[in-house]
């Protein structure tokens, strides 16, 4: 098995390795779940989050800007960092990690790719 490549500067640099590799399963999870959205409205990518059992109080800033609709995603838990960020409505849909504070209010912050 190849293990993942670490970064080791930006705000991904700060997720731990726990987290690193969870966010691989969490990315694939939710752009299978979300790609096969038409017309992906707040409510209907919700509802798509909601059915991967993702509650509504991990569910951030979910808006649409024209055909695309975006949300956070926050997943920490002891004491991680780890978000994701998407975005459907493209020709593909985007779901990528980002960094949150690991303890008090969500906020993220985009990782750089």
């Amino acid at each position: 098995m190849v293990e993942p490549v670490m970064p080791t500067a930006g705000p991904e640099a700060e997720l731990n390795a726990r987290d690193w590799c969870a966010s691989n399963h969490h990315e694939q999870h939710i752009y299978v779940a979300v790609q096969e959205l038409t017309d992906p409205t707040p409510a209907k990518v919700r509802a798509a989050l909601n059915g991967l059992c993702y509650p509504d109080e991990r569910i951030h800033d979910l808006k649409q800007s024209g055909a695309t609709t975006q949300f956070f995603l926050d997943l920490r838990e002891n004491g991680g960092r780890l978000c994701l960020e998407g975005s459907v409505g493209g020709e593909e849909p985007v779901v990528d990690k980002c960094v949150a504070p690991a303890t008090g209010p969500f906020t993220a912050e985009r990782t750089q790719h």
